[in-house]
């Protein structure tokens, strides 16, 4: 996933609809998710392999089994 395509976007919006994910902040580098029971929250820089480490921690954290971009 490149910094300007869309999968990073709908995967925000699933972020967005998902009940465990408590907010999304945007940072210098990236975004920062927080969810219920998870004391460290996941740092997402948008590169072509972060679309792997966030479907990980989502299959992990989150009720997002199937997480699409």
């Amino acid at each position: 996933m490149k910094h300007g395509e869309n999968g990073i976007r709908k995967i925000l919006k699933q972020f967005k609809k998902c009940p465990e994910i408590l907010r999304v902040e945007r940072k210098a580098v990236g975004h920062q998710v927080f969810a219920e029971g998870v004391e460290k929250p996941l740092t997402i820089h948008w590169s072509p392999k972060a679309f792997h480490e966030i479907r990980r921690w989502c299959r992990k954290h989150t009720s997002l089994k199937n997480l699409k971009f």
